[in-house]
């Protein structure tokens, strides 16, 4: 059973998270022979400023 954890920082519409399930499902059952029932994936949406790179906060414009 795949198990696809899908986390970013800031959030998608509803219409962008089907749209990714639907490609990722679909990419695992024709590659990977995983039937779709099969698949779930998880969206971790997390404010900006839980986020850092290079020792910086993306929400931090200084």
């Amino acid at each position: 059973m795949p198990y696809v954890n899908i986390r970013l920082a800031g959030t998608l519409t509803n219409e962008q998270k089907q749209q990714i399930a639907t490609e990722i499902t679909d990419t695992l059952e024709r590659i990977a022979h995983k039937p779709k029932s099969y698949v779930y994936i998880a969206f971790d949406e997390m404010p900006h400023e839980s986020w850092a790179i290079g020792g910086k906060l993306l929400g931090d414009d200084k």
